[in-house]
């Protein structure tokens, strides 16, 4: 749904729309990321898919989802008042249009 969302914004030119898409979208994967721990410790040189590499990514559950999409929105709102703080509106209400955004995949199935 996230991608089709955001083909449809790149698509239409809504930049901030496909800002935030792509950052919801990054939040995502770096959140299905697996943890590496010490298995980096020396490198080892691996051909270019080399399936030994290849680790399946975390899985996430609906409310996993929820709270990274909650998240994104807290940052926004502790951000938008720091600008509002600072006078400065405008960024503000960047803010404000990006957490709208976010708040539509609060309820949704929102999966990269």
């Amino acid at each position: 749904m996230l991608k089709a969302d955001l083909r449809t914004a790149m698509r239409e030119r809504n930049a901030a729309e496909v800002t935030t898409l792509r950052g919801l979208i990054s939040a995502i994967d770096n959140a299905q990321a697996v943890p590496v721990g010490d298995k980096h410790d020396t490198y080892v040189f691996h051909a270019f898919g080399d399936s030994a590499v290849e680790v399946p990514r975390r899985g996430l559950s609906q409310d996993d989802i929820r709270q990274l999409v909650e998240a994104e929105i807290r940052a926004r709102n502790d951000a938008e008042a720091d600008y509002r703080r600072l006078g400065r509106d405008d960024k503000a209400q960047e803010l404000t249009d990006e957490v709208q955004i976010l708040s539509r995949y609060l309820g949704s199935h929102a999966s990269s």
